[in-house]
């Protein structure tokens, strides 16, 4: 027997949120790691990660991967998060007429996390200001 029988629709919206402002040069999910976006009660659906450049200063941002890691206990560290995803972003020069590097994780199918779990990013190179990058999550909660 069919444990749905409609579709399930994500409730609520979580936009989770996240500023990254130091490297995590290992993709084993050691190093500086930032909480993206926690489970909601009934599990999330997260269809992409957006990473943009948000320097506070006008220079060359450095060219950088930016990797997303799922951890079941929502806490960082290469114990529990396990790579998910990543993407490189080109390098760029941020001024008052360009707007700064952005890339976008699509997932291929959506990632579905259960409660109690979560999103964490992190940055291949952190060489100053010109690296800080925000990264938000386009998610649901059920």
């Amino acid at each position: 027997m069919p444990a749905n029988t409609t579709p399930i629709f994500v409730l609520t919206p979580n936009m989770g949120t996240a500023r990254l402002v130091a490297a995590a040069t290992a993709s084993d999910g050691s190093g500086t790691l930032y909480s993206l976006l926690t489970a909601g009660v009934n599990g999330s659906r997260i269809d992409a990660v957006r990473f943009r450049n948000s320097q506070i200063a006008l220079a060359a941002s450095t060219a950088v991967v930016h990797r997303i890691y799922y951890s079941a206990t929502n806490t960082s560290g290469s114990a529990t998060c396990r790579l998910v995803g990543e993407v490189a972003t080109a390098a760029a020069t941020r001024t008052t007429a360009a707007v700064g590097a952005t890339s976008l994780y699509t997932f291929d199918l959506p990632l579905i996390i259960p409660s109690g779990s979560g999103l964490f990013v992190g940055q291949s190179v952190y060489a100053g200001v010109q690296d800080q990058f925000d990264a938000q999550a386009f998610a649901g909660d059920y």
